[in-house]
């Protein structure tokens, strides 16, 4: 809700988050979608794509962690047990 007050306060926040998506995700995506580009039209996850290896294995859990994280703080109602 703070950027949305003072959004001028959170202007570097805003650049450091598009240089990220530019720096990091879109080359990421690319990369996958030019290497298995064919496949991908028959396969909905594109990390079983990938060669099984520690790093592909890695990424799973990474992201696993990462949705099981933002669940349980974007929604109180799951974290606490109501009496």
């Amino acid at each position: 809700m703070h950027a949305m007050w003072k959004p001028v306060k959170f202007k570097y926040v805003y650049v450091f988050a598009t240089l990220y998506v530019f720096t990091l995700t879109i080359p990421s995506a690319i990369a996958v979608y030019w290497a298995f580009g064919d496949l991908l039209l028959d396969h909905s996850n594109a990390l079983s794509l990938l060669p099984r290896s520690g790093a592909r294995d890695l990424a799973v859990v990474l992201m696993l962690i990462h949705q099981v994280l933002t669940v349980s703080l974007l929604n109180p109602n799951l974290s606490t047990n109501p009496q």
